[in-house]
């Protein structure tokens, strides 16, 4: 529909989407320096759509690790778990160090602007 806006959900199915694409290529295995900035990047790009997405970064990320989580997407007709869920509430379900998102001219910005590793 026209002018209807990205909404988070639909960032984090792109997302698991996009990091499940990188490990089929062998990125994550292959290359994890620049999986690291790539992870970075994409958590800053994807706040451009949705604000509420960039925590959701790296829990897409460990989804795409996990064959499980792929399977299930098959077997529910490459549907994502996440569809219509309240996106305050799934933001509780992360690790309380990822629930926060200060943006890139935040005095003391979190991830993914700051230098700690992600691993």
């Amino acid at each position: 529909h026209m002018g209807q806006k990205f909404q988070p959900e639909d960032a984090r199915n792109w997302m698991r989407l996009h990091f499940w694409a990188a490990r089929e290529t062998g990125l994550h295995d292959e290359h994890p320096d620049f999986m690291d900035y790539y992870e970075r990047f994409i958590g800053h790009f994807v706040s451009i759509y949705s604000s509420k997405s960039p925590p959701f970064t790296r829990e897409s990320a460990r989804w795409s690790a996990d064959p499980e989580n792929l399977q299930r997407y098959h077997q529910a007709g490459n549907r994502m778990d996440i569809l219509g869920k309240n996106i305050d509430q799934e933001l509780l379900l992360l690790p309380a160090e990822e629930r926060s998102y200060t943006g890139s001219r935040h005095d003391n910005p979190l991830w993914p602007y700051n230098r700690e590793a992600l691993r």
